[in-house]
């Protein structure tokens, strides 16, 4: 018996990564920074929000893996199969905007770090940025991998981050099991934020196109799904622990904040430096992770419509537009981010507006694809599965239909 979980230990081991990958790098600098306003804006109140994101996260996400795992191939590949070459080149071209953006938002996130500790963000953008992109070209699949791994690992420090924040237990148990939903303005537009940081268009092409690139096949599809549940949870659980530390720390204080850098400047005079340094290294893990993934489910997406080489194993020559994308993504985005006068505001509601449009019809054309019997065989989804895809679409849709009626009249 003990050497039969030693052997489902080693093969789970062989399979987890996209899965637990995907979900931490929703937490990117615009997931902290979310995160950091729910809490000092809203304390406890909007936890209970996190169950549900969890259950919604994972049904999407375990359904992109279905399809890579079972197909062998991306979601872009499959449009493509499915809807034609026109059709997919639309979609694609709507995802690269929505996914350059949220690029160009993690790359701001770097450079608010050079901020916090007064560095130059001339100097110390660039030389992350040429960092990030070397090791993608240069390392391996399993190098690159366990590059990310380790970074989800490091999101512990938000974890460390809310124990010392020392928050109210009973206010903390109530926020998380009491629905609260107030119809006002403010509350309804970061609660839409706070789904919306969490469920993207470019983690449903990459969580597939990643467990393709990895080379899980159908008979590791139960271990792929544990990857996905561990992912779902571990990202919502890093969110929970950085709005308790805001909630515990800034709203019982009645600080505002309208960044992470402000959440990070805000904790130090009130938890000590440990703490300060805590939130703005993890800001800076999460904003390298959310470069590196983004700009990598990109290039997968592009490629796979046009049928090009792009596995994180090529070399340089052998998938030179699957690199000159991701290098695309990263540089131009650390060029716009050093110009003086750029509305990132602006561009990041821009991006979620666009992100609020397209993800549905993602939803709908993965929902078309997964119940192909044709193509999924025995692996279509259950009717259960079914009724619980189209309620998150059904949600999805009509709040962030809320959220742009609220963002622009």
């Amino acid at each position: 018996m003990l050497r039969y979980w030693w052997i489902r230990g080693i093969i789970f081991l062989s399979v987890i990564g996209p899965g637990i990958i995907t979900g931490t790098a929703d937490n990117d600098a615009g997931g902290v920074a979310t995160y950091s306003i729910v809490g000092a804006h809203f304390g406890y109140r909007m936890l209970w929000i996190l169950i549900l994101i969890t259950i919604m996260l994972y049904v999407t996400q375990e359904m992109g893996m279905r399809l890579g795992v079972v197909t062998g191939k991306g979601l872009a590949d499959l449009i493509r199969e499915k809807l034609g070459l026109k059709s997919a080149l639309i979609l694609i071209s709507l995802v690269f905007l929505a996914n350059f953006s949220n690029v160009l938002a993690d790359v701001a996130g770097i450079a608010s770090v050079a901020d916090i500790y007064g560095l130059p963000r001339y100097i110390f953008v660039p030389i992350f940025s040429v960092l990030i992109y070397y090791i993608i070209v240069k390392g391996s699949f399993n190098l690159v991998q366990n590059i990310f791994l380790t970074s989800c690992i490091l999101f512990f420090g938000y974890i460390i981050n809310g124990f010392l924040a020392r928050p109210d237990i009973p206010a903390m148990v109530r926020g998380s099991f009491v629905p609260y939903l107030p119809l006002n303005r403010e509350y309804i537009f970061t609660a839409t934020a706070l789904i919306g940081t969490t469920l993207t268009v470019w983690g449903q092409f990459f969580v597939q196109s990643y467990f393709v690139d990895k080379g899980v096949t159908k008979k590791h599809l139960k271990n792929a799904r544990l990857d996905v549940i561990f992912g779902a949870i571990w990202t919502d659980l890093v969110a929970y622990f950085i709005i308790i530390s805001c909630a515990a720390t800034l709203y019982v204080k009645g600080v505002r904040i309208e960044s992470a850098i402000d959440a990070a400047r805000a904790l130090g005079p009130l938890l000590g430096d440990f703490a300060k340094h805590l939130f703005a290294w993890g800001l800076l893990n999460a904003s390298i992770l959310g470069v590196c993934v983004i700009s990598m489910g990109t290039a997968y997406a592009i490629t796979e419509v046009l049928g090009t080489e792009r596995k994180v194993n090529s070399s340089y020559r052998d998938a030179p537009l699957f690199y000159l994308i991701i290098g695309f993504c990263i540089f131009v985005c650390t060029f716009l981010v050093l110009l003086p006068q750029l509305p990132i505001m602006f561009i990041l509601v821009a991006s979620q507006a666009l992100n609020t449009i397209i993800l549905p019809i993602i939803f709908v054309v993965i929902l078309r694809l997964i119940n192909d019997k044709k193509m999924m065989g025995n692996h279509v989804n259950s009717s259960l599965f079914n009724a619980i895809a189209w309620l998150t679409i059904v949600c999805f849709t009509v709040i962030s239909l809320i959220m742009l009626y609220l963002t622009f009249f």
